[in-house]
């Protein structure tokens, strides 16, 4: 069931209303895709009088008092859902990794004959989803993250941190920046820390041995 403040929204996705704008197509077009996938479904548009409590929720992305981030959290969403995404390519994993249990549980069932992996996969294969070959980390408050390996997860770091998308910032920073491209491995602030900071600390010493002293 969902409520919508929009007579026009209503109208169009039931029919009984043509959309015309090219723009309004590529949304309509995109929630009848998403409709399918539902085994019933009913669209309902809510009078402005009882529709207070979310207007003024639905206003709070234009206020910036720092009280506001304590009670509500407030999405910014940075491109459209029409638009299409670009992933970054990233290489194969060779071999198995923390994505394969998972993997065979959701997708055969199966789990590790060790007890405690076994009921530590179990617990934790709610926080997962696979679909089309592609494991990806649930979430409430974002969109779902393509799960990666050690291997890819090392080429997005460097990525992020050398490549074309790269600013040289701090690791948390670097962080943010992976979960906003939509990828998700366990350890992430442990492994970009240990990647950046320490490379550049290890850099920082070799170019000490080879510069000329100052004294």
């Amino acid at each position: 069931m969902a409520y919508v403040d929009s007579k026009l929204v209503e109208s169009q996705l039931n029919g009984s209303f043509e959309a015309r704008d090219i723009s309004m197509k590529k949304y309509l077009e995109l929630a009848k895709a998403l409709v399918t996938k539902f085994a019933a479904f009913e669209i309902k548009q809510i009078p402005r009088h009882r529709n207070k409590k979310a207007d003024a929720l639905s206003k709070l992305a234009s206020l910036i008092y720092d009280h506001f981030t304590k009670m509500v959290m407030v999405e910014v969403l940075e491109r459209k859902s029409t638009d299409e995404v670009t992933l970054m390519a990233t290489i194969t994993e060779e071999e198995d990794c923390w994505m394969s249990p998972f993997i065979q549980y959701l997708n055969e069932g199966t789990l590790p004959d060790d007890k405690l992996e076994a009921r530590r996969i179990r617990m934790r294969a709610p926080m997962y989803h696979f679909q089309d070959g592609i494991l990806y980390r649930k979430s409430f408050t974002e969109p779902y993250l393509r799960c990666v390996g050690p291997m890819q997860a090392n080429e997005i770091i460097q990525e992020m941190h050398e490549g074309a998308y790269s600013t040289h910032s701090g690791y948390r920073t670097i962080v943010s920046r992976i979960k906003r491209m939509g990828y998700f491995w366990p350890h992430m602030y442990r492994d970009t820390y240990d990647l950046i900071v320490i490379a550049r600390h290890v850099r920082y010493m070799l170019l000490s041995t080879y510069l000329p002293s100052t004294t």
